[in-house]
């Protein structure tokens, strides 16, 4: 059963978690109203199998457990930054005990793709980076981790995302040929015990004319190539750019579970909690229907019963493995999050990436000028995105020791003193320079002297002529503090980019 945090149900003692599997954040407000459901729907009524329950918190821009006082972790490129097998190992663990003390023990993550440059939204931040093996190492530390405090990890979106230059979630992407190396971090996950793999929707012609989830010749390269015998899950069939090019959604369900998917994902996106009533109860209509098709599907021998007991033989383990009861342990929640919250810290200190200009630091100003300081606003191109949400906590770091002067976009910038540029998500899907990047520009050619510091994705500052280019790949309170401590000299940068063929 998936937990979507931002789609309806009632919180009775039989109904905390419904047959839909949705949770409201209108309802739950809390890690400790959380716990206290998930703990409810294990005991509430009799069940063959352990209560199980999934979530995608990757760290980053992708945390279903993202309100207020919640840790939240620097996402896997921080991690590729830090090119730290222990600190990805950390970050599985601590995300892991914050999942299991709130009753969430399935998580879909990590991202397994490697990145690309430029990179495309559905993507950036959430790749530990471009090198395969690197990816691979990370990967299996991250899986290790998060599986040792208990909860199942899946490797996602095989055969690898790296490459396609389209957003899987608005268009059906279609390349020749995997990217080189794709395949060595689902084979690092998969010797590390990964309990699942997500299957793309994208289709890699070099292996077949399908999309990946519906695709036996795909699902045979994970199973025999690959050896992975665990739960292999659907990306959201519920993404019309998903299930179109199968038909639709009930065919793509069929399709799926007849190529080898044990589990397909629906509605996680169109049956959020903001939605209008009558989406929501489409949503549950169209999961009905789903079940209706594939049971007509083994009834008419299209999808063979050896299929269905094969996939209901893994998910089973999956919930024995990992499902709770209502004697399972679940540590405690404060102490995990301010482990989670110290692991944050450890690897912000260690990401940080200064990429150009590492001499001109830390920031000077001169007496009696001010730090100016222009935030660019988001593009808001990314979907699905809980960091865009995240406080702006840069002026307040920086005003700790110099005074700060906020500059609107575009506004002229009275002092003398250096300039900084930031935002988090300032590219547009067009191309050519972000929206930071132009604004530095801007800055630069008044011969202002500009640092520009980029929150989320490093393509923010591609094309920049600012002298210094900051990397954060977070826009959370740690990253954005080791940013503060390095512009002022209390700090220094130890990450690396791990993007190749960046423009610096």
């Amino acid at each position: 059963m998936a937990l979507d945090l931002d789609s309806p149900v009632h919180l009775s003692h039989q109904e905390a978690v419904s047959g839909t599997g949705w949770i409201s954040k209108r309802v739950v407000t809390s890690p400790a109203q959380l716990r206290q459901v998930t703990q409810s729907a294990s005991s509430g009524s009799a069940r063959s199998l352990p209560l199980l329950l999934s979530v995608n918190q990757e760290g980053g821009r992708l945390n279903a457990l993202d309100w207020p006082r919640v840790a939240q972790l620097p996402g896997n490129l921080a991690l590729g930054a830090a090119r730290d097998e222990g600190l990805a190992e950390s970050a599985g663990v601590a995300i892991g005990e914050q999942l299991r003390a709130v009753g969430l023990t399935w998580n879909l993550a990590p991202v397994c793709d490697t990145a690309s440059w430029p990179a495309f939204a559905a993507v950036g931040t959430r790749s530990f980076g471009s090198d395969p093996q690197q990816v691979g190492l990370l990967a299996a530390a991250f899986v290790r981790g998060l599986q040792a405090a208990g909860v199942a990890a899946t490797a996602k979106h095989f055969p690898g995302l790296g490459g396609v230059g389209a957003d899987p979630h608005h268009v059906a992407p279609v390349v020749d040929r995997l990217d080189p190396g794709a395949l060595l971090p689902f084979r690092a996950a998969i010797d590390a015990q990964v309990a699942c793999v997500m299957v793309g929707s994208h289709t890699v012609l070099a292996l077949d004319n399908r999309p990946a989830l519906a695709s036996p010749r795909v699902l045979g390269l994970l199973r025999d190539e690959l050896g992975f015998d665990g739960v292999a899950v659907s990306e959201n069939l519920s993404i019309r750019a998903v299930h179109q090019p199968l038909g639709g959604l009930t065919q793509a369900a069929v399709a799926a579970v007849a190529a080898g998917v044990d589990i397909v994902m629906l509605d996680s996106e169109i049956s959020r909690g903001r939605n209008p009533p009558a989406e929501r109860a489409a949503a549950v209509r169209r999961r009905a229907e789903v079940v209706q098709a594939l049971t007509t599907a083994v009834e008419d021998g299209v999808i063979g019963r050896q299929r269905v007991g094969e996939a209901a033989a893994r998910v089973q383990a999956l919930h024995q493995r990992y499902g709770l009861t209502p004697d399972s342990a679940r540590p405690d929640w404060s102490q995990v999050n301010a482990s989670a919250l110290r692991a944050a810290d450890r690897i912000a200190a260690r990401s940080v990436t200064v990429a150009r200009g590492a001499s001109l630091l830390p920031l000077h100003v001169p007496p009696g000028k001010v730090l100016a300081l222009v935030r660019v606003p988001d593009a808001g191109q990314r979907r699905a995105d809980s960091a865009r949400h995240t406080p702006d906590y840069l002026p307040a770091l920086l005003a700790a020791h110099h005074r700060v002067l906020q500059v609107p976009v575009g506004a002229p910038v009275p002092t003398a003193g250096p300039v900084v540029v930031y935002g988090y998500d300032t590219r547009t899907a067009t191309a050519g320079l972000s929206r930071a990047a132009r604004e530095a520009t801007r800055l630069t050619e008044l011969g202002r002297a500009v640092v520009q510091v980029a929150l989320g994705d490093v393509d923010d500052l591609a094309g920049s002529p600012a002298p210094v280019l900051v990397a954060a790949f977070s826009p959370h309170r740690p990253s954005v503090a080791a940013v503060a401590r390095i512009l002022l000299g209390d700090g220094r940068s130890h990450g690396v980019l791990p993007v190749c063929s960046a423009p610096w």
